[in-house]
């Protein structure tokens, strides 16, 4: 279980990865050891599952992100992992969650352009295995997004 200061440690990595031990230690009022043992300690449970660049996705050359709304045809286990499995190789989603309500998942998609995300709409999500429905919706654009989880909720 995490406590307050490891909620501070981590909300201070989330927006800064590179940030040292001594800084860690200032911000949260810890000694330089007692932050790093904490932050070791937050990685070897698995709250900390790495570390990365944030990546500008436009000034990278994906313009284009989109969710698309996936039904299946079949609920039958072999089907649902058929489909997880599929879905896990293609690089343009980004994320893929199974969801309530209309569809079965939610897929963040991302392209360079419009003729890019069709290509992959039409020759690689809808031949997923068993996908029997999809609907696309584009971001126009976006007010937030997340710098990472809020810890104090």
């Amino acid at each position: 279980m995490i406590d307050e200061t490891d909620k501070k440690i981590l909300t201070l990595l989330q927006r800064d990865g590179r940030l040292t031990n001594a800084e860690i230690a200032d911000a949260v009022g810890l000694s330089v050891s007692a932050a790093h043992r904490r932050v070791k300690a937050l990685e070897a449970c698995g709250v900390i599952k790495g570390y990365g660049a944030k990546v500008d996705r436009a000034a990278a050359g994906l313009t284009l992100l989109a969710y698309v709304f996936v039904k299946l045809d079949s609920h039958a286990e072999e089907h649902l992992e058929a489909f997880e499995k599929q879905v896990n190789l293609l690089d343009e989603v980004v994320s893929c969650s199974a969801v309530s309500g209309g569809g079965d998942y939610i897929l963040q998609v991302v392209a360079k352009d419009m003729e890019s995300f069709a290509e992959v709409a039409l020759k690689k999500l809808v031949r997923l295995p068993g996908v029997k429905d999809s609907s696309s919706h584009f971001v126009l654009s976006s007010m937030k997004e997340a710098a990472g989880w809020p810890l104090s909720v």
